[in-house]
């Protein structure tokens, strides 16, 4: 999301700025093809040309990422600190012996039996 409000800044800051300067839009609209692709293979060009091919090749993953989105939602943010202020409650009023059982063994926890993301073993906890 914030890639496209980056994008849609970008661009009206390109373009307002022209027009502003007195520049007419026509005739940007006229060369916008020839115009993009000049200036994409310039900047394709000289970004191949400044970096190795593993850099490039992290580059494009990175860019894969943005456009898959973010790996965790609200709602996991939301489980995970409400798990967390659980187990803070408990340490606070039973003392932090009280979480022995919770860590020693996920499985049987009622803490993590109440999470929708049982068991806690996986990767996603960590």
């Amino acid at each position: 999301m914030m890639t496209l409000v980056g994008m849609g800044i970008m661009l009206a800051c390109v373009f307002g700025g022209y027009v502003a300067a007195g520049g007419k839009f026509g005739i940007i609209l006229h060369a916008l093809p020839f115009e993009m692709l000049i200036i994409g293979g310039a900047a394709a060009g000289t970004f191949l040309m400044a970096n190795s091919i593993a850099d490039v090749k992290h580059t494009a993953h990175g860019f894969g990422k943005i456009l898959k989105g973010a790996r965790y939602t609200k709602a996991d943010y939301v489980e995970m600190l409400s798990l967390l202020y659980f187990f803070v409650r408990l340490a606070q009023t039973k003392g932090a012996m009280a979480l022995e059982p919770h860590i020693e063994k996920p499985e049987e926890s009622a803490a993590f039996a109440n999470s929708p993301r049982s068991p806690p073993t996986t990767t996603r906890w960590r």
